[in-house]
C-alpha cells in the first residue's frame, strides 16, 4: 500500500515538473519577429542605391601628403684637374745667343720672361768631353760612355763646339767638380770642367708652367744652346 502511495506521488512530481519546465528551467531568447506590411515594400534605383552611404566607409577619404626626398644638388666639376705644371729657367745666355733661344722656345708656343743677370750670377760651369771629329765618332762615343752607365749627356750641335759631349751646366762649381770626379770614377778619359761664359752671359729665360711634354720638348734644344742650364724653380 505504502508502494502504491510513493509511486503515485513520483508520478505527480513527475508531471508538476514536465507542465512547468518553462518555469523551472531558463528558456533561450527568442529572436522577435518582424512584421512584413507589404504597403510599404518599394523599388528603390540604381541611382538611389549609390546615393547611400557606405557603412565602414568616411565620406572624405584622408588625404595622404606625399612626402618629397630632398633633392641632391650635385655638382660637376667643369674643370677637370689638369696636369701639374712647374716653372724652369734657363740661361744664361750671350746677346746673341739670347734671340735665338728666344725664337727656339717661341716655336715650341711657350711664353717667356726675360730675366738679366749680374756677372756673378751669369757664370756657369760645364763638364764636357772635347769636340769629336764627326757626328758618327761622338755617337759612337756616346754608346761606349751608356755601357759605363752614364745616361745624362747629349752632343752638342752649336757651330762653335759642334760633336762635343756634354754632360751637364752648372750655377755651382762644387757641383761640376762633384759630376766631373764621378764621371772620371767610371773611366771617362778626356772629361773637362770649364768655366763655361766667364760672367759675360746677359740674361736668362723665365718659362711659367709648363707641362711635362713641353719640358720634354725644351730639353731636345739643349744640344743648340751648351751654355745654357735648364733648371726647375719656384713658380712666381
Amino acid at each position: 500500500m505504502k508502494k502504491l502511495v510513493w509511486l503515485l506521488v513520483l508520478i505527480n512530481v513527475g508531471l508538476l515538473a514536465y507542465f512547468n519546465k518553462d518555469v523551472i528551467l531558463p528558456s533561450a531568447p527568442k529572436a522577435a519577429l518582424l512584421a512584413i506590411h507589404p504597403e510599404k515594400i518599394s523599388i528603390v534605383t540604381q541611382q538611389q542605391i549609390d546615393a547611400l552611404p557606405k557603412k565602414g566607409v568616411a565620406a572624405t577619404a584622408p588625404t595622404v601628403a606625399a612626402i618629397t626626398p630632398p633633392s641632391v644638388e650635385v655638382t660637376a666639376s667643369t674643370n677637370p684637374a689638369s696636369a701639374p705644371a712647374t716653372c724652369y729657367e734657363w740661361g744664361v745666355f750671350s746677346a746673341a745667343n739670347l734671340t735665338n733661344a728666344q725664337a727656339a722656345v717661341s716655336n715650341l708656343s711657350i711664353q717667356t720672361t726675360v730675366k738679366e743677370q749680374s756677372s756673378l750670377e751669369a757664370k756657369r760651369f760645364w763638364v764636357y768631353k772635347q769636340p769629336l771629329k764627326s757626328v758618327e765618332a761622338a755617337q759612337a762615343k756616346t754608346q761606349e760612355l751608356k755601357a759605363l752607365g752614364i745616361q745624362d749627356m747629349y752632343i752638342v750641335q752649336d757651330a762653335r763646339w759642334k760633336n762635343a759631349i756634354s754632360f751637364g751646366v752648372f750655377e755651382d762649381e762644387q757641383l761640376a767638380t762633384k759630376l766631373l770626379n764621378e764621371l772620371r770614377a767610371k773611366g771617362v778619359k778626356d772629361v773637362v770642367k770649364a768655366l763655361r761664359n766667364q760672367g759675360k752671359g746677359h740674361a736668362s729665360l723665365q718659362l711659367n708652367k709648363l707641362t711635362d711634354t713641353e719640358v720634354i720638348e725644351l730639353k731636345k734644344l739643349k744640344p743648340e744652346f751648351p751654355e745654357a742650364d735648364l733648371k726647375e724653380v719656384t713658380c712666381s
